[in-house]
């Protein structure tokens, strides 16, 4: 905690007072906050799919990260947050999608979501 001290002097100089001023700094404790826009959950996506999020943090975002079936495809750095997924290299069927967004602070949020890829019309 930061503290400054106020002296100030009376007439003449004869008589003091002075008064403590706090200026506690803020801890940040929030995890951030995120939103997978696209693509959506419970949907059947092929080929290239925009893998994109929103985040919010009051404090600041140091990283986004983009995973899919737990393998990082993407570690972003800058808005906007998002990626072009190659969905032919996951296979066809069900696939997890995460996004974790780290702080300043090192808090993680995170939000995740499952997918089906399908492929077989290609």
């Amino acid at each position: 905690m930061m503290t400054r001290k106020l002296v100030a002097a009376g007439l003449a100089g004869l008589a003091w007072a002075s008064a403590g001023c706090g200026n506690p700094a803020q801890a940040d404790t929030d995890t951030p906050i995120v939103f997978i826009v696209s693509p959506k959950a419970d949907s059947t996506v092929s080929g290239q799919v925009a893998f994109s999020a929103q985040v919010f943090d009051g404090f600041g975002v140091a990283k986004v990260v983009f995973k899919v079936d737990g393998v990082v495809l993407l570690e972003d750095l800058a808005e906007p947050y998002g990626v072009v997924w190659a969905t032919q290299g996951a296979g066809n069927g069900p696939h997890a999608l995460r996004v974790e967004a780290t702080d300043f602070a090192g808090n993680v949020g995170f939000r995740s979501i499952g997918v089906t890829v399908d492929n077989s019309r290609q």
